[in-house]
């Protein structure tokens, strides 16, 4: 059984297995995004009697929606750009990052986005895509154009 004490652990053993845990983490993460690709390009869901990959993940693997949501849009993303994997596995890039990302990425543009992306959080992220794809400025301050009881 897995103890989860690690009070005993001198410090640079601590460190070791955070670094070596993270980065394991990280390539199951990408792994973990492939097979549910895979899973649902085959609709392996439907044998067992979960009509969506949704409730596969929610029903049979226990994740909460929030995750099930989160995974199955980056997988998604990542078959069309399969590039996402190998930078989710290597942590170029969070899962946050991928589905910031998404909405953005294009064939013509994938590469050089990514690149840009890398390494950095999702704050950074944020104002990345602000800067590269503004939006139209909005209105500030709204105000009622009428109301019922007002008079023409």
């Amino acid at each position: 059984m897995q103890g989860y004490s690690l009070s005993n652990l001198a410090d640079g053993a601590i460190e070791r297995g955070l670094t070596t845990f993270d980065a394991q983490n990280k390539s199951s993460l990408a792994a973990l995004l492939a097979h549910l690709a895979e899973f649902e390009v085959r609709r392996l869901f439907r044998p067992t009697e979960c009509p969506s990959l949704r409730l596969y993940c929610t029903r049979r693997l226990h994740w909460s929606e929030q995750a099930a949501f989160k995974r199955i849009r980056a997988a998604r993303l990542a078959r069309r750009f399969p590039a996402l994997f190998p930078a989710v596995a290597d942590g170029r890039l969070h899962l946050s990052a991928v589905l910031l990302l998404g909405p953005h990425l294009c064939p013509g543009n994938a590469d050089e986005l990514l690149a840009a992306a890398a390494y950095k959080s999702k704050a950074e992220i944020e104002l990345l895509l602000a800067e590269r794809f503004p939006r139209e400025d909005v209105p500030t301050q709204l105000e009622p154009v009428g109301t019922a009881d007002s008079a023409p």
